[in-house]
């Protein structure tokens, strides 16, 4: 195929210099044309501890991206007609509840089970970098006795599903997840420094220091924390991932129809299975992004130029990487509509909540200009000529618009996000408010004590058997209290409060009921 593409190493370079440091981490950056490598740079450093420099050689976390590979080694267990992706994971996991009963293999891959995260619950009961005990988090699913929402009828972005994936390979194929990967996958298609790193604690040759900025300045050593396997523990280089984007345009690992299924939309903002079908600015993509703690990455195949796009970054620079990626894409394909540009407006401000389905959206300005906060995160936005608001980094097609009435706060926000619409109101701390302290308990083995700090603030310390975190509560409407944590890696949730308890919601567990203790 003909493509308008090209690649110039000049321009390119023009985009790292900011990252092209001797004392800071960087960028890893690979790109390809008809499967060729036309442009392979490392910038900054594999670990500022070290005089060694990020090159495209050296073993980088790829995150989520990790999750098209591990939906290919079910598929390939699905050709030998080992398991059907209709298939409910209790048929293959029968220590997981009746609730899996419903569920199939294949919303696990798209992310449309409704069943809970199990690492979303580890992170904010644990916090970020501490080690669980092995099969910790099947265990912690099999204690739960509810789901986020009924299968099939919505979709969020679900790690868990991915531990289930990951554990029923290895019952069926009777290796080790990394191995099975191995054998299966990387060396058929000649990815020799591509493995599974389970651990970040687990030293592993020629691999590149994951880094987390301090406020202060410097940096200290990001570690994930529990073990991770088809949820995006995969370690790759810019060499082999610029080989697999190469294979997936003409695939010698999984059959035509595998590939036709892990590339079909499930959904409005285009996940299929793994991967995610969509268009930049009118061309047409298959990408899939990953973030660990301390580190991030993005593949992107541009499919009408067959350009392949791999960016790996080895310090906390999710949005600088987002950015660069659309710079990559504005420079290898002249000629790009315009890309979405933000509308200058007064940042809406304010928190707003739904009854209904109990989503809390902060509004904020930042610099000037509109940021969403989401579960602690502060995230950069768009506004368009029509005042919506959107979210570019998000896996999703979030439109936020904002309901104004004369000179007043804006009052209520309608979002629409996969194809369905809610409605958020503000929301203000009110004057006097009834006491939380107490312990709380929910399934899982989560437990809760809300308590009063000498200087009067409420606190939560959320826990289990191996581990504990800790939360600033604020509330900030009846019955509404926002739980904020101060981890280096943002953690929040909510809480609606009830007589006999609360709920607890963040971006991927919805609405977890806490009893409060007699």
């Amino acid at each position: 195929m003909s493509s308008c593409a090209i690649v110039d190493a000049a321009a390119l370079d023009e985009l790292f210099v900011p990252y092209d440091r001797t004392d800071s981490p960087g960028f890893a950056v690979g790109i390809a044309l008809n499967g060729i490598p036309r442009y392979r740079r490392g910038f900054g450093m594999a670990n500022v501890e070290l005089p060694v420099a990020l090159s495209p050689g050296i073993r980088m976390r790829i995150g989520s991206t990790s999750k098209h590979f591990c939906v290919l080694a079910v598929m390939l267990l699905v050709e030998r007609g080992r398991l059907s992706i209709h298939d409910s994971p209790r048929k293959y996991l029968p220590e997981l509840p009746a609730w899996a009963d419903a569920m199939t293999i294949e919303q696990l891959m798209s992310h449309t089970s409704g069943m809970r995260d199990s690492l979303d619950l580890v992170f904010h009961s644990h916090g970020p970098g501490v080690p669980v005990p092995s099969g910790f988090q099947l265990r912690m699913l099999s204690a739960l006795d509810s789901v986020n929402f009924a299968p099939g009828t919505d979709w969020n972005y679900n790690n868990g599903g991915y531990v289930l994936l990951s554990e029923i390979v290895e019952r069926l194929s009777g290796q080790p997840f990394g191995a099975y990967l191995k054998e299966h996958v990387f060396d058929a298609v000649g990815m020799h420094d591509t493995v599974l790193r389970e651990l970040d604690t687990d030293l592993l040759s020629n691999s590149a220091t994951l880094h987390i900025a301090k406020p202060g300045g410097g940096y200290m050593r990001g570690i994930f924390g529990p073990a991770i396997k088809g949820e995006g523990g995969i370690v790759s280089t810019v060499d082999d991932m610029l080989k697999w984007l190469r294979h997936m345009s003409a695939p010698l690992v999984g059959s035509a129809a595998t590939w036709a299924a892990m590339r079909t939309a499930l959904t409005t903002h285009g996940y299929g299975l793994g991967l995610v079908m969509s268009k930049h600015r009118g061309q047409r993509t298959v990408h899939h992004a990953g973030g660990v703690v301390g580190g991030s990455s993005q593949m992107i195949k541009f499919i009408d130029h067959e350009l392949d796009i791999i960016v790996m970054t080895n310090g906390s620079m999710a949005v600088d990487m987002y950015r660069l990626v659309d710079a990559i894409a504005d420079r290898c394909l002249p000629g790009l509509p315009p890309a979405p540009q933000d509308v200058p407006a007064e940042p809406v401000t304010g928190t707003f909540y739904s009854q209904r389905t109990g989503r809390v959206l902060r509004l904020v300005g930042d610099e000037g200009r509109q940021a969403v906060v989401i579960s602690g995160m502060t995230l950069p936005a768009l506004r368009s000529e029509g005042a919506a608001i959107s979210v570019p980094i998000l896996p999703s097609d979030l439109i936020i618009r904002p309901v104004f009435a004369s000179e007043a706060p804006v009052q209520a926000l309608n979002i629409t996000e996969f194809g369905r619409a809610d409605r958020l109101e503000r929301v203000e701390p009110p004057a006097s408010y009834d006491s939380i302290v107490g312990e709380y308990s929910s399934a899982a083995g989560l437990t809760a004590s809300v308590f009063v700090q000498a200087n009067g603030r409420t606190r939560m310390r959320l826990r289990c058997d191996s581990g504990r975190a800790e939360y600033q509560l604020d509330c900030i409407g009846p019955g509404l209290w926002q739980a904020a944590s101060a981890s280096l890696m943002p953690l929040g949730g909510t809480l609606e409060v009830s007589r006999g308890g609360f709920e607890f919601t963040t971006g991927r567990t919805i609405r977890l009921h806490f009893e409060r203790a007699q």
